[in-house]
């Protein structure tokens, strides 16, 4: 009796880098346009974080279904979306590392702010959305741009992507072309430069664990150093020399660790071995 293909044998097209890209085009002007809609059908709906959420969710679904049925009609969702069980050991260290690279990154925004201002018009925007007068909005804020986008943006550019185009390309290729693939959706070279980083290593965490878990842990992290205190009325910590410095080794220690786990920990070899390794 033959036996069952192994679940990374590629059995359709393959997914190629501009295929990828195309995918991503679509997605971010297929979100825009959902936006555009709620917006046209309920005034305000663009400052919602909710109705913001629902439409970036929305327009990865679809975009999903047809990676699905183009390149992966024989692979599950679980598969594509790299949903395997990860080291427990992994998903700390990820946590680590995504709240090392929040200050680091907070400073380089800093810094290119004091050469090029944001426009009045983008400070007011991001001041907006920011916002939170009431408990409701307060927690609104800490769930869509804490927990839920970062799950939908991780499951779509590492999962989406990353999985369909790490069938026959090396890991390295793939981790940088989902990195940047995730930056076209920054919509300015400001965001771009302060983001490439984070995005590397999401990609690299994504690479060297085999699943998407310790790239959502270690984005919510990222994005929580900063989010959380600003929606409660505190102010983020300031990055501060010392504090940048432990940052960094804080960061650099906990990629050491994660690249010793992805050697020696069972789970994540067999992880490793799904993507074809």
């Amino acid at each position: 009796m033959d036996s069952e293909p192994p679940p990374f044998e590629q059995r359709d097209r393959p997914m190629s880098f501009a295929a990828a890209a195309i995918w991503t085009v679509t997605a971010l002007f297929l979100d825009v346009f959902l936006v555009g809609l709620t917006e046209a059908g309920r005034e305000g709906a663009f400052f919602d974080l909710v109705s913001r959420t629902a439409c970036e969710a929305l327009a990865y679904s679809i975009i999903l279904f047809g990676i699905l049925r183009l390149h992966e009609p024989d692979t599950s969702i679980r598969h594509v979306l790299a949903l395997r069980t990860p080291s427990i050991f992994a998903i700390v260290l990820a946590l680590a590392v995504g709240a090392a690279m929040s200050l680091p990154s907070e400073w380089l925004s800093q810094a290119i702010d004091a050469r090029m201002p944001r426009p009045p018009e983008e400070a007011e925007t991001i001041d907006r959305f920011l916002s939170a007068a009431t408990t409701g909005k307060k927690v609104t804020l800490v769930a869509t741009l804490v927990v839920l986008q970062p799950i939908l943006d991780e499951l779509f550019f590492r999962g989406a992507l990353f999985t369909p185009l790490r069938r026959t390309r090396g890991s390295e290729r793939v981790i940088m072309a989902t990195a940047l693939f995730e930056l076209l959706g920054s919509f300015s070279v400001r965001a771009m430069i302060s983001l490439f980083a984070a995005t590397l290593v999401f990609a690299w965490l994504r690479g060297v664990t085999g699943s998407i878990y310790p790239s959502i842990a270690a984005r919510m992290a990222y994005y929580g150093l900063a989010i959380v205190p600003l929606a409660f009325g505190r102010e983020p910590p300031k990055p501060t020399p010392t504090l940048l410095l432990a940052s960094a080794a804080v960061g650099v220690l906990g990629l050491f660790c994660l690249a010793l786990v992805s050697r020696h920990s069972r789970r994540v070899i067999a992880a490793r071995l799904e993507d074809g390794d």
